[in-house]
């Protein structure tokens, strides 16, 4: 019944595997008080630390214990999670919950805290505009176009008049940034941290086409005689006419990453053409006649950014890394020889920096902050 815990802690269990592990508990008091142990934070540690000495000394016949599959590794955590810890193998940790703040000792270094609503808008003349949640800006683009800035959402109007003028803005998200604008035919885009999106502030001709860097949510606004375009380097392009959709193209990692929520999109990548389904996700690398993949997606992973939260399901901790430090704006640097181990879990991304460094410590995952807004990753 070990495997069934996670999901018991975290109510993701099948109504089957409750079924089960009720039974069980149902059995004998023993098994009963093994369960409701571990909702005792200090106990719940203390025993899953044990299970790990256990495995450091079995022989080498004895398998180590088996990840749960898929759909019940996903391990939650409140805000400040206090954690248990359970390692498999020697590359892998998992972790889960109570609701208390964080207790594991952290450096005595100047609170890092987690982003926030800010960007900055960059006119046809040269000229920026900072956005943030505190501030309210509207004026006029052109004649027919109106701007408007409001808590943290950037938006643009066609007002009475026609015009074939075409002038860009860019929308930049610094690291620890975020963003969402609604543009002028009604589509959404947010853009997540160290990310930006260039567009017209009217659409005119055959096509809807922006470019962007980074990582953006897209929702469509419909116009089946007007496809929309998102250029996201000079060799790859996704074409869509309504849909929701999420695009990952950092320049930090080696393929770019479209993920199809609702509706239909094709991925074009040199000469090569691919339509995706709703839930399936398009690979291409950096590189022009990039081949472009097909998988299935974790679109609850994909998106999981724009609604608030980190999302670490089978995640390397170099990815990991690389998400905090967009998100946090600080530098990561690893010892030699520190493991690349994998990660389950998710939290909230409105977390200081400390508090995350405490969860990922007491895994057993070393990292330490130090002066300077930098993260290390020890042996």
């Amino acid at each position: 019944m070990a495997g069934l815990m996670p999901g018991y802690l975290t109510n993701t269990l099948t109504p089957l595997e409750r079924e089960a592990l009720e039974a069980w508990m149902a059995a004998s008091d023993t098994n009963r008080k093994a369960v409701e142990s571990l909702l005792n934070e200090d106990q719940a540690l203390a025993e899953w630390r044990m299970m790990e000495k256990y495995r450091l000394k079995k022989p080498a016949t004895v398998k180590a214990i088996s990840p749960v599959p898929v759909r019940n590794r996903q391990i939650w955590w409140a805000q400040a999670a206090a954690v248990a810890l359970v390692v498999i193998g020697s590359t892998t940790a998992i972790w889960v919950n109570n609701t208390k703040p964080a207790t594991t000792p952290v450096a005595a270094i100047a609170e890092v805290l987690p982003g926030s609503t800010k960007a900055k808008l960059v006119l046809p003349n040269g000229e920026t505009l900072s956005l943030d949640e505190s501030s309210d800006t509207a004026f006029m683009q052109g004649q027919a176009v109106q701007v408007q800035q409001h808590q943290g959402n950037l938006a643009y109007e066609q007002l009475t008049g026609e015009t074939d003028e075409v002038i860009y803005h860019k929308l930049i998200t610094p690291k620890g940034g975020e963003f969402k604008v609604r543009l002028e035919d009604g589509t959404l885009v947010w853009l997540n941290a160290a990310s930006s999106i260039r567009y017209p502030t009217k659409f005119t001709g055959s096509t809807r086409t922006v470019q962007v860097t980074g990582e953006a949510y897209f929702e469509i606004a419909k116009d089946a005689e007007h496809p929309f375009i998102v250029e996201v380097n000079d060799f790859t392009a996704i074409e869509v006419l309504g849909t929701h959709f999420n695009v990952n193209a950092y320049t930090d990692q080696e393929h770019i990453y479209t993920t199809l929520l609702q509706g239909a999109v094709a991925v074009t990548a040199g000469a090569e053409r691919r339509r995706l389904s709703p839930g399936q996700q398009a690979i291409v690398n950096h590189q022009p006649n990039s081949p472009v993949n097909v998988q299935a997606a974790d679109t609850i992973r994909a998106v999981a950014w724009k609604n608030g939260e980190f999302d670490f399901n089978d995640a390397k901790l170099s990815d990991v890394m690389r998400q905090l430090s967009k998100w946090y704006d600080v530098t990561i640097t690893y010892e030699p020889g520190a493991p690349d181990i994998k990660i389950w879990g998710r939290m909230k991304r409105n977390q200081n920096l400390q508090q995350v460094v405490a969860i990922l410590n007491a895994m057993d995952v070393k990292v330490r902050l130090e002066e300077g807004r930098k993260l290390s990753v020890l042996r």
